[in-house]
């Protein structure tokens, strides 16, 4: 390990690709400072990423099929679509700043190496910002504006940390994870998630690979939109046979399922966010003891 040591993020893997054997990490983000992504609200972001090029440069290339598997979100498919005049749309991860910037850090050395475990005991022992709190510790969790060849956000820089909400008494409440903030969960053991989730904290996993990783049901949502799938119906029905809940694009118009809630954060008016909700948790019959039945979710069209 080489320079100043990355107090925000860890390395939780470092393996091969369940999908294509390359060799890929997961790094976990968000240790020292809140997470400002006005959506999902302040909760621990873990990365899979490759080892071998910075995320960015992944998505540009094609080369992020290790980790995001034949997802038609990613930039390379939208281009392909294009090319015989279809018009998708793309991922709208921020690969720059997050990411990449955790891969930059690993890169350098500067990155600390531990066990999923010992990083859910750090994470069990801090508290969520609830922001916004810009009086008691200076983060602006609004985006500031979109730029960015693939529609990234620009964020503002916060100079936050959490010690800053500790000292003030503003933080509270458990810290919660999201499981491939960037990067799909089923390209990963799922032992890694299972000794990661801190028990009671609200968590969010989603995977568009489920076809593949019936593994995955207890912990993370079929990712399902008619990007992918063009007969949604079909690809519902075999989630749920499956024993998944569903998160699904609705397409522009369309009003969700009799088995379906909206997304509690879609509303405009709406103040949850992920790290209130964690709703979208899988079946988490395996910690409870106590089957999840609860609706699957479903959200705005993207446009």
């Amino acid at each position: 390990m080489t320079g100043t040591i990355n107090k925000n993020t860890v390395c939780i893997y470092d393996g091969p690709s369940l999908g294509d054997g390359v060799r890929i990490l997961v790094l976990l983000s968000g240790l020292a400072t809140p997470s400002i992504n006005s959506k999902t609200g302040d909760m621990i972001q873990t990365y899979i990423v490759r080892a071998d090029m910075a995320p960015d440069i992944a998505a540009k290339t094609g080369e992020d099929s290790s980790i995001c598997g034949g997802c038609n979100f990613r930039p390379v498919a939208v281009k392909l679509a294009a090319s015989i005049g279809e018009s998708w749309v793309a991922c709208y991860v921020d690969k720059i700043r997050g990411p990449a910037g955790a891969w930059k850090s690993w890169f350098a050395g500067r990155v600390e190496y531990v066990t999923p475990a010992a990083a859910s005991a750090r994470i069990d022992k801090l508290q969520r910002c609830p922001g916004p709190c810009r009086t008691d510790c200076k983060l602006d969790h609004v985006h500031a504006a979109i730029d960015g060849e693939f529609g990234y956000a620009v964020y503002p820089k916060s100079g936050h940390a959490r010690s800053a909400c500790k000292n003030t008494g503003h933080a509270s409440g458990q810290l919660g994870t999201r499981d491939g903030a960037y990067g799909d969960p089923a390209n990963v053991p799922i032992d890694v998630w299972l000794s990661l989730h801190v028990t009671g904290a609200k968590r969010t996993s989603y995977t568009h690979d489920w076809e593949n990783s019936p593994q995955l049901a207890p912990i993370a949502m079929a990712s399902i939109d008619n990007q992918t799938w063009p007969d949604v119906d079909a690809a519902l029905n075999k989630a749920w046979a499956m024993g998944f809940r569903t998160y699904r694009v609705l397409a522009n118009g369309e009003a969700p399922r009799e088995n379906e809630i909206l997304c509690p954060e879609a509303p405009d008016d709406s103040n949850v966010q992920c790290a209130t909700c964690g709703a979208c948790n899988g079946k988490p019959d395996r910690a409870t003891g106590r089957p999840n039945n609860m609706k699957s979710v479903a959200i705005p069209a993207i446009t």
